[in-house]
């Protein structure tokens, strides 16, 4: 049975799962980087629009990598590298762990949140098949004890967490789309000598804003945004279930579900003012103010989302944020205050199912708030292109 714990390995909380994952590790090397100077590092800032036919409904998302990509455009700046493992073998999976944590390196750990009992109130059943699956959910591995049959980690919550490790094993190996886990682990390979990340600044900016004007497919990027106008009528088509659990989807998406608030424009906002003193440019803190607006704008559609003047709906929306921030402060007794937002928001579903209606109405002013927020996210690229 095999028992390796890395003790000296320090919990950080974050902000999303893959930056705050990057960061500790290397943290972990004495190598000190924000989570926005890698978001920006690694050309991330982006816009998704996504939907396929199997999906309950269409996700807004605010990255511009997908999978593993963090991690691979990240450490070459560094002048080190990655190795990323895949396998359908859950044994195989167990021997890729354990190889990694021998070595004395902490390892990303590629999940599906459905199977993680610490995300859900007390009580819940694993999986949480009401959650959904999102199998691009990562965290820290630190150490495994198989005769206890335990698994310490460290999430980007206030605090690491210890489930089982028959309870990793399967939230490793889940196959459930759209972004099955898999078994996916990321080993970092450091360089002999850490480049100096100031250099790769401009570069990486220039290749997001290339992203953003210029995506490989049209919904994606600046053009997402007026893919997501074009659809947004569709979404009176679903019925009042499908819409009703869209629309909460979609404001978790946005600004509770580890985008580190406002679809990462925070997040963003952030590293431009970093880079900008860094490089002692004008232009990147400008764009960092226009920011400051995007942010306000972002959170008016979302509100536009789950508007004020529908009571229920709104209400739901207030327990999602309050369930947020029980989940990341994660006091001793978080998962029983859980239990009681879970119950307030079986309450408001009952009476929100019956505001969808009214809901469908509101769709040209939400198409109104979403071309608003475009002019400002296109100005703030016009602005950091030109600064770059």
């Amino acid at each position: 049975m095999v028992r390796i714990v890395i003790d000296d390995f320090k919990h950080m909380a974050g902000a999303n799962c893959q930056l705050s994952s990057l960061r500790k590790v290397l943290a972990y090397y004495n190598i000190d980087i924000s989570e926005p100077m890698i978001l920006g590092l690694c050309s991330g800032m982006g816009y998704f629009y996504f939907y396929m036919k199997n999906m309950p409904f269409p996700m807004v998302l605010g990255m511009s990598v997908k999978k593993t990509e963090i991690f691979e455009r990240m450490l070459p700046l560094l002048g080190g590298n990655v190795k990323i493992t895949e396998t359908a073998s859950v044994n195989t999976a167990h021997k890729n762990l354990v190889s990694i944590l021998q070595k004395g390196q902490p390892t990303i750990t590629f999940v599906d949140f459905a199977y993680l009992p610490f995300f859900f109130a007390e009580g819940t059943p694993i999986p949480n098949e009401g959650s959904g699956h999102f199998g691009a959910h990562t965290f820290v591995t630190y150490g495994i004890d198989e005769d206890k049959d335990e698994a310490y980690i460290s999430d980007r919550y206030a605090n690491p967490h210890v489930m089982t490790y028959s309870q990793l094993k399967t939230a490793r190996a889940s196959k459930y789309a759209p972004f099955p886990a898999k078994n996916k682990l990321v080993e970092i390979i450091l360089p002999k000598k850490v480049k100096d990340i100031k250099q790769s600044i401009p570069a990486s900016i220039k290749a997001n804003a290339n992203f953003m004007f210029n995506p490989p497919i049209r919904n994606m990027g600046l053009k997402g945004f007026q893919k997501w106008r074009e659809m947004l009528p569709t979404w009176a088509d679903f019925s009042d279930n499908d819409l009703l659990y869209g629309l909460v989807s979609v404001f978790i998406y946005m600004e509770t579900g580890g985008t580190g608030g406002a679809m990462f424009r925070i997040l963003y906002r952030d590293f431009l003012k970093e880079a900008g003193e860094l490089l002692n440019n004008d232009g990147l803190l400008k764009a960092a103010d226009v920011y400051d607006n995007i942010i306000i704008k972002l959170r008016e559609v979302e509100h536009q989302i789950l508007p004020d003047d529908l009571p229920n709906i709104a209400k739901l929306r207030e327990l999602y944020l309050k369930s947020g921030d029980i989940t990341e402060k994660g006091e001793k007794d978080y998962q029983k205050q859980l239990v009681k937002i879970d119950e307030e928001a079986q309450i408001a579903l009952e009476g929100a199912l019956k505001e969808t209606n009214s809901w469908r109405q509101r769709i040209p002013k939400i198409d109104k708030g979403i071309q608003e927020w475009y002019d400002l996210e296109t100005n703030a690229w016009e602005i950091i292109k030109d600064a770059i």
